[in-house]
Protein backbone atom coordinates (compact mmCIF):
# COMPACT_ATOMS: atom_id res chain seq x y z
CA UNK A 1 0.00 0.00 0.00
CA UNK A 2 2.53 2.18 0.65
CA UNK A 3 4.58 1.80 -2.95
CA UNK A 4 0.95 2.64 -4.22
CA UNK A 5 1.32 5.56 -2.42
CA UNK A 6 4.67 6.46 -3.25
CA UNK A 7 4.32 5.93 -7.06
CA UNK A 8 1.01 8.39 -7.31
CA UNK A 9 1.88 10.93 -5.01
CA UNK A 10 3.93 12.14 -8.23
CA UNK A 11 0.90 11.55 -10.48
CA UNK A 12 -1.21 13.56 -8.71
CA UNK A 13 1.20 16.21 -8.20
CA UNK A 14 1.70 17.36 -11.72
CA UNK A 15 -2.09 16.71 -12.40
CA UNK A 16 -2.37 19.85 -9.50
CA UNK A 17 1.04 21.25 -11.22
CA UNK A 18 -0.93 21.34 -15.06
CA UNK A 19 -4.23 22.11 -13.60
CA UNK A 20 -2.77 25.66 -12.15
CA UNK A 21 -1.01 26.20 -14.75
CA UNK A 22 -3.62 26.08 -16.98
CA UNK A 23 -4.76 29.48 -15.51
CA UNK A 24 -3.57 33.03 -16.64
CA UNK A 25 -1.36 35.59 -15.28
CA UNK A 26 -4.38 36.79 -13.82
CA UNK A 27 -6.26 33.52 -13.17
CA UNK A 28 -9.66 32.96 -14.51
CA UNK A 29 -11.84 34.77 -11.70
CA UNK A 30 -10.08 37.66 -12.45
CA UNK A 31 -10.65 37.56 -16.53
CA UNK A 32 -14.42 39.60 -17.15
CA UNK A 33 -16.22 37.61 -20.09
CA UNK A 34 -18.24 41.06 -21.01
CA UNK A 35 -16.48 43.95 -20.93
CA UNK A 36 -18.80 46.78 -20.59
CA UNK A 37 -22.23 45.95 -18.74
CA UNK A 38 -25.01 45.93 -21.15
CA UNK A 39 -23.38 45.99 -24.56
CA UNK A 40 -22.60 42.98 -26.27
CA UNK A 41 -18.84 43.05 -27.71
CA UNK A 42 -19.63 40.83 -30.93
CA UNK A 43 -20.93 41.52 -34.42
CA UNK A 44 -24.03 43.30 -34.57
CA UNK A 45 -27.11 40.97 -35.56
CA UNK A 46 -28.80 41.24 -39.25
CA UNK A 47 -32.86 42.49 -39.57
CA UNK A 48 -35.07 39.77 -39.77
CA UNK A 49 -37.18 40.28 -43.49
CA UNK A 50 -40.97 40.34 -43.66
CA UNK A 51 -41.35 36.90 -44.36
CA UNK A 52 -39.01 35.73 -41.22
CA UNK A 53 -41.15 37.58 -39.17
CA UNK A 54 -44.58 36.08 -40.59
CA UNK A 55 -42.50 32.16 -40.29
CA UNK A 56 -41.29 33.33 -36.70
CA UNK A 57 -44.97 34.27 -35.87
CA UNK A 58 -46.80 31.49 -37.85
CA UNK A 59 -44.48 28.67 -35.45
CA UNK A 60 -45.54 30.41 -32.09
CA UNK A 61 -49.16 30.54 -32.75
CA UNK A 62 -48.50 26.75 -33.50
CA UNK A 63 -46.63 26.07 -30.26
CA UNK A 64 -49.19 28.00 -28.13
CA UNK A 65 -51.58 26.19 -25.93
CA UNK A 66 -54.63 28.00 -26.14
Amino acid sequence: MRSFRRSLAPIVFLAALLALGACGENGEEQQSIIPEKGVYPGPEDTALTPEQVNELRNRTLRQSFN
